[in-house]
């Protein structure tokens, strides 16, 4: 027999769509206690789906990881994100956003797949000056001449840390920190990442979307 008791909290704020964005802010900021007891794998994801909302789907590579044992986790007012690394952390099972869905999956199957890439981010993170030219001006010593003002130097628009943690906070879902392949770093201007095909495409999407607000 099992006993399963939710207590939403939702935080304020509208969720509308499926989109990663979403499904991340729920994952982070949906607030649940459950009593599980003597329940399958399965079983508890349908019940987190139920009350979520989120699209969770179970692959049948994680269902050879123990996807039979029971399961008893009894937690309150966590995060769903937290309540799914106590689900699956020790089954050597994860959560990767895919085609809509929050995919459930073995974490090999998330590290085998990374690949490196760079995105050139000097125009994010460099303000150009808008001015006609240098400023030029008469001298007012006794030698007659001119004087050269310097230009300015470019001011950074988006620091380094903040941009990184942008990124990690809007894509790869809880990948950065269960994928030990995943990498990030920026140095003059270039973005180094090595992340599965999908979170790059991710970032490629974000940075457009900065970008337009430049």
């Amino acid at each position: 027999m099992r006993t399963m008791t939710a207590l939403l909290m939702m935080t304020a704020g509208v969720w509308a769509g499926e989109g990663r964005e979403d499904a991340v802010r729920k994952l982070e900021t949906l607030r649940i206690s459950v009593d599980f007891e003597n329940v399958k794998l399965p079983e508890a994801v349908d019940y987190l789906r139920d009350v979520s909302g989120l699209n969770l789907v179970v692959l049948p590579k994680a269902m050879e990881r123990d996807g039979d044992a029971s399961i008893r986790l009894k937690v309150k007012d966590l995060s769903v994100k937290s309540v799914l690394k106590l689900l699956l952390g020790s089954r050597g099972l994860t959560v990767a956003y895919r085609d809509g869905a929050l995919v459930i999956l073995p974490k090999e199957d998330l590290q085998d797949s990374t690949a490196m890439r760079l995105f050139d981010v000097r125009a994010l993170q460099v303000k150009i000056q808008d001015f006609a030219g240098p400023t030029v001006e008469l001298s007012t010593n006794k030698k007659p001449g001119v004087v050269i003002g310097s230009l300015e130097e470019p001011q950074t628009r988006i620091p380094d840390d903040f941009l990184l943690e942008l990124i990690k906070s809007n894509t790869g879902g809880g990948s950065w920190d269960s994928n030990p392949k995943a990498a990030l770093s920026l140095n003059n201007g270039t973005l180094v990442v090595n992340q599965t095909p999908a979170v790059l495409r991710e970032i490629d999407h974000l940075l457009n979307l900065l970008g337009q607000y430049q």
